[in-house]
C-alpha cells in the first residue's frame, strides 16, 4: 500500500510541476489550467487507492512547489533578476489561507479516485 502511496505521490508531483511551470506564462483559460490537473488528481487517488485522500493534496503541494522552482529557474536563465514565482495564473497562489481550499478540494478528488481504485486495484 505505501509503494502506492509513494509512487501516485512522486507522479503527481512530476506531472503537475511541469504543468505548472510550462503553463505559468500562458493565457490558457480557467477550465483547462485547472481541469487537467483535477483529472491528474483523480488518477492519484486510482492508483493510491484507499490513501487517495491523502496522497492528492501531498501530490499538489508538492508539484506547486516544485512547480514554483522550475518556472523561477527558466525566467531567470533569460532575465537573471527575475524574483521568485509565488502564484500560476490568478487561481493557484503558494500563500496558505488561499491554498487551503485547493487542497481540500485535491482530497476530495483524491478521495473520489480512491474508491474508483480500490473497487479496480484492491489492496490486499
Amino acid at each position: 500500500m505505501r509503494t502506492r502511496l509513494v509512487a501516485s505521490v512522486v507522479a503527481t508531483t512530476v506531472g503537475l510541476a511541469f504543468w505548472w511551470a510550462l503553463t505559468e506564462p500562458l493565457p490558457i483559460p480557467p477550465p483547462i489550467l485547472l481541469g487537467v490537473p483535477s483529472a491528474i488528481l483523480v488518477c492519484t487517488g486510482i492508483i493510491a487507492g484507499r490513501l487517495g485522500a491523502i496522497a492528492s493534496p501531498v501530490g499538489l503541494l508538492f508539484s506547486l512547489l516544485l512547480g514554483s522552482i522550475l518556472s523561477t529557474r527558466l525566467y531567470q536563465y533569460y532575465v537573471p533578476e527575475y524574483p521568485p514565482i509565488g502564484s500560476f495564473g490568478s487561481l493557484m497562489t503558494l500563500s496558505l489561507p488561499e491554498l487551503i481550499p485547493p487542497l481540500a478540494l485535491a482530497a476530495l478528488l483524491g478521495l473520489t479516485g480512491g474508491l474508483v481504485g480500490e473497487r479496480l486495484l484492491p489492496s490486499r
